[in-house]
């Protein structure tokens, strides 16, 4: 291709000064043209999975020009700033809610955060609970039930002996696929077993804490050979949630909110009120009781309103 043509790529990684991006199956380097840098001097317009229209430098370095249209992307808050939009990733198809049965330990609240924050942007979630080796299948078939059940299917899996990888890595062909999770879940470990000629890190638990120590440093997308990618995303610790406000969060809850328009009071919030079909279905089972009990401190730890 010649110096000065304009071509599309994808955006596989960026940091503040430097973006990885694939054009025609190569990976170059590319800066960000000035238009846009004066939009956003931080560079942090440009995230991952952007599609970008690119003008060549040479065969190994190009600028971005222009960010077209977005499909979807995904945004969380981070806990130690303001209180303010941080973009994960977009043009995303689904993502992929990685816990382990151990070390680290299994949080089911963190799994309905994400799968909150999934709603939220509109995104298809699965669940993979991954390290299934350290286990009994038989103690997590509940939640593999439950989930599935509401929409959400669920991989049981093992990097480690490759149970279940190769029913995940057909949940990913053709799609792009964001990998959220805790630090030493996994989510590098099952990459590498999907795609062994990825060069990706792959961290270990601390003995001393039993929480995982971060090799994934920031967030980057790997193309797959069956033709779909997947964006390998940071541990972290503390997940919080964009935009969303205490009577929004029903609406996140797919099987909280089939009950709601039962409740005695349309303002209901299924925490304390009399007539509530929600709580009378956590205390009949038809919900599972720690996905109720994850609504509730969800509920507790969100604001009222944008202002507060």
């Amino acid at each position: 291709m010649r110096s000065g043509q304009e071509t599309i790529g994808k955006v596989l990684k960026a940091t503040r000064a430097a973006y990885t991006v694939a054009v025609n199956g190569r990976r170059i380097q590319c800066t960000v043209r000035g238009k846009l840098a004066k939009k956003d001097p931080s560079g942090a317009s440009v995230k991952v999975g952007d599609d970008v229209v690119v003008s060549l430098v040479n065969e190994r370095e190009g600028v971005i020009e222009e960010i077209l249209p977005r499909k979807s992307q995904l945004s969380r808050v981070i806990g130690s700033r303001a209180y303010r939009e941080h973009i994960v990733a977009v043009n995303i198809d689904q993502v992929l809610v990685i816990l382990s049965t151990k070390e680290p330990p299994f949080k089911s609240g963190l799994l309905d955060r994400y799968l909150v924050i999934a709603e939220k942007n509109h995104l298809s979630a699965r669940v993979c609970i991954n390290k299934i080796d350290l286990a009994s299948p038989e103690a997590f078939a509940p939640y593999r039930d439950y989930y599935t059940r509401i929409g959400y299917p669920v991989h049981f899996t093992s990097a480690l002996t490759g149970e279940g990888v190769k029913a995940l890595e057909r949940a990913l062909k053709e799609k792009v696929t964001a990998l959220v999770g805790h630090s030493g879940v996994g989510k590098s470990s099952l990459i590498k077993a999907i795609e062994p000629e990825l060069d990706i890190r792959v961290g270990s638990i601390s003995q001393k804490t039993h929480k995982g120590q971060h090799t994934t440093t920031s967030v980057e997308l790997f193309p797959l050979s069956n033709g779909g990618y997947v964006i390998d995303t940071p541990g972290i610790r503390e997940l919080g949630l964009w935009g969303i406000y205490r009577k929004d969060l029903q609406e996140y809850f797919v099987d909280i909110r089939r009950y709601a328009e039962q409740c005695q009071f349309a303002d209901c919030t299924h925490i304390h009120e009399p007539g509530c079909a929600v709580i009378a279905a956590a205390e009949a089972g038809e919900i599972f009781p720690e996905r109720y009990r994850n609504y509730v401190n969800i509920y507790h730890s969100l604001k009222s309103a944008s202002y507060e």
